[in-house]
């Protein structure tokens, strides 16, 4: 007899991007003695070390070129040579002479331009300088202005024990361009290019060496760690920093996501400027493909499919539709009425089963102590958490299910954001679902925590913070740290593991994901066992409910159940399977028991997703200004890597600004608030995990 696939607790493979091709083309570490042309002006007035340019046999006085990085050693007032079409830029490097200025002036128009400051000018501009106390040295970087855009940045770094420390952030980026340019400026540096990953690459700088990276653009993002260290390139305990100029470049397009209405390359292809021509044209696509990992409940793992259903094109992979339920004949008062019939409500089966949770009336407890409630029972209870200011008590409701024997105590938790309400209902599933003399340990269930958010619609806490940036709190702090204190000592300190429930905030739609860190085993095989459509490898943000709970042993998850104030059923019945799959692994109550319940109603479809995409690491991409914001890819969609995403309107319908992806990935979630301030969200962009990636060890967002 074959077992039907519903009787599996996990049905539905992980997939992972398998990148044909590594995203570095080329990364070489350019020192001034070796690799640097020397020049001195025809004028006499100042030297240029020539660092790079590409492409790299072209010559910046007779040819056209993509890109020129320099230094410049001026020794006098001068004028500068003209550039026409290319946007020229200049950093004063610091000098110990406190004497020494320099000022460029276009006609009339005269700027002081202040050390590690960066200024540009169009390179058709008449453009000279003035300067006293010489030299001055300065770093020039030139791009052609209409083969692609730049952004050029310049960071102080520290050392990563320091970073670990918080005294100082290490610099930590993603790159997306096709050519990224490391300038040190002081210090000793070590960058560490796509540390997680068989392609990893280390370099060692130091005050005037460089770092040249080529990329494919339509690979995955780079990802590059800068760390100061001491003269021998040792990370040192502290007091180490080192300033670093970053350059990254695209092709045809702006940096980050927003791009302008593309020029016609053409003639620049002709040329042989714009660098994508070195790339294959024909360049295989990625391919999503099994994670291939241990079933986390121990069963036997089932034969391999073969290749071609294993493997799923990136470039074609969407949500499988879920199958037509036939129409019943209807013999009712709709008779003989001309009508669609795809209108006619029909109960989802999940709603047709009696779920009252059928708990008694609850008692008031100053904490939560799950010892004092009687075995094989369910109870209910009011603990009191913090006074308010009618001096009456701010209490949380809290369901216990305590199993027949002692065992793991599971806990569960709801609208930390008050509107953020799906993970109620999904509680309440859970609840009548179980059956107390089959279960081994505790459940316990809190199916609101932040009771001020739920009764006034809103996210934040009575003081208008934000309860889950505020963990593990502070017992002498503001209200909502003083909140956060007390639910971590009264309830969840009685935890073993948590799953905590949201949705996205006001705003924005979420698909159904979980965040988790994948490093850990137990947090993987909960994540996993969730079956969501997307998994997304986060350590734990600074000031969460996780990341308190897990710094106290708690092993934890965040399930991120669809959108805000609203219940979603088909996203509610996929979390409440996930948790009674989690229950199953840790043999606590069989999934066996809900199989039973359902077999009767349910399709296949509200077993959860038929697949999971993990992510390695997302990011937010945010508006650079204010409008009508429109959005148009859906959750859980996969995009490419240059796909228009969003524009921005004004009041009269002109276009401001148009976004595009910065790098193919997967839509975690998306604003739906069509009224957008400069500086809000747009897209939430998973980057999907390349076999062979390690999963940082700190992964975080850009919340």
């Amino acid at each position: 007899m074959v077992e039907s696939p519903l009787l599996s607790p996990r049905n539905g493979p992980i997939f992972q991007s398998e990148s044909p091709d590594p995203s570095i083309i080329q990364a070489k570490c350019l020192k001034p003695s070796r690799d640097y042309i020397s020049q001195t002006w025809k004028n006499g007035l100042g030297t240029t070390d020539e660092i790079a340019i590409y492409p790299p046999d072209k010559n910046f006085k007779q040819d056209d070129f993509f890109w020129r990085l320099s230094v410049n050693k001026i020794q006098s007032d001068c004028n500068f040579s003209l550039f026409p079409g290319y946007e020229c830029t200049m950093i004063i490097m610091p000098t110990e002479n406190e004497k020494a200025s320099f000022s460029i002036s276009h006609g009339e128009t005269v700027t002081k331009v202040h050390s590690l400051f960066p200024y540009s000018w169009q390179g058709e501009k008449t453009t000279s300088c003035k300067l006293s106390n010489p030299p001055i040295q300065t770093l020039q970087f030139m791009l052609k202005r209409d083969s692609g855009k730049a952004q050029i940045r310049i960071e102080k770094i520290g050392s990563y024990e320091t970073d670990l420390q918080g005294d100082v952030d290490s610099g930590k980026n993603m790159l997306f361009g096709a050519f990224v340019l490391v300038y040190v400026v002081d210090g000793y540096v070590n960058a560490l290019l796509d540390k997680n990953h068989a392609h990893g690459q280390s370099f060692d700088m130091k005050a005037g060496e460089s770092l040249m990276i080529e990329r494919d653009e339509d690979a995955s993002p780079t990802s590059i760690l800068l760390n100061a260290t001491n003269e021998h390139f040792q990370a040192a305990q502290s007091g180490i920093e080192a300033t670093v100029v970053i350059i990254q470049i695209e092709e045809g397009k702006t940096f980050g996501g927003v791009l302008q209405r593309q020029p016609d390359l053409s003639s620049i292809n002709q040329e042989g400027i714009v660098p994508s021509q070195r790339r294959p044209i024909n360049r295989r696509p990625s391919l999503l493909v099994s994670l291939n990992e241990q079933p986390p409940n121990n069963e036997e793992e089932k034969p391999e499919k073969d290749e071609k259903s294993r493997r799923l094109s990136i470039l074609s992979l969407n949500d499988e539709a879920v199958p037509d339920r036939p129409l019943p004949t209807r013999r009712d008062s709709l008779a003989g009425i001309s009508f669609d019939p795809s209108i006619v409500y029909e109960p989802p089966p999940f709603a047709l089963s009696h779920q009252d949770t059928e708990v008694p009336p609850p008692v008031i407890r100053d904490k939560l102590e799950v010892d004092e409630f009687p075995f094989s029972t369910i109870s209910t209870a009011w603990i009191k958490i913090m006074t308010q200011g009618l001096s009456e008590w701010v209490k949380l409701p809290v369901i216990v299910c305590r199993g027949k024997e002692d065992g793991p105590v599971v806990g569960l938790t709801a609208a930390v954001h008050g509107n953020e309400l799906n993970g109620v209902p999904c509680i309440h599933k859970v609840i009548s679902q179980i059956d107390v003399n089959q279960l081994k340990g505790t459940l316990v269930a809190v199916p609101c925590v932040n009771v001020w958010g739920y009764l006034k619609f809103q996210r934040e806490f009575a003081d208008g913070r934000d309860l889950n940036r505020q963990f593990p709190g502070k017992e002498d702090g503001y209200s909502s740290q003083v909140f956060c204190h007390h639910l971590m000592s009264k309830i969840i300190s009685q935890f073993n593991y948590m799953v905590d429930l949201h949705t996205a905030s006001f705003g924005r739609v979420n698909s159904y994901y979980v965040r988790a860190d994948m490093n850990d085993p137990i947090g993987s095989s909960m994540a996993s066992l969730q079956q969501p459509q997307i998994i997304l490898h986060n350590s734990g943000q600074d000031g969460t409910l996780r990341s308190a709970a897990a710094a106290r042993g708690i092993k934890a998850i965040t399930v991120e159940i669809g959108n805000p104030q609203t219940f979603q059923d088909r996203y509610v019945q996929w979390s409440f399977m996930g948790i009674m799959r989690i229950l199953d692994h840790f043999k606590m109550f069989p999934f066996k028991n809900v199989l039973d319940s359902f077999k009767d109603e349910s399709s296949e479809d509200d077993f959860g997703p038929s697949h999971t995409i993990l992510c390695s690491r997302g990011f937010w991409i945010y508006t650079k200004n204010g409008g009508i914001l429109e959005v148009y890819p859906g959750v859980n969609r996969l995009i490419r890597k240059g796909e228009i995403i969003a524009r921005i309107k004004n009041m009269f319908g002109n276009i401001i600004e148009e976004y595009f992806a910065p790098c193919t990935g997967i839509v975690i979630g998306r604003s739906s608030n069509p009224v957008a301030m400069a500086g809000d969200r747009i897209v939430h962009l998973g980057v999907i995990k390349k076999t062979g990636e390690a999963l940082a060890k700190a992964a975080k967002e850009n919340y």
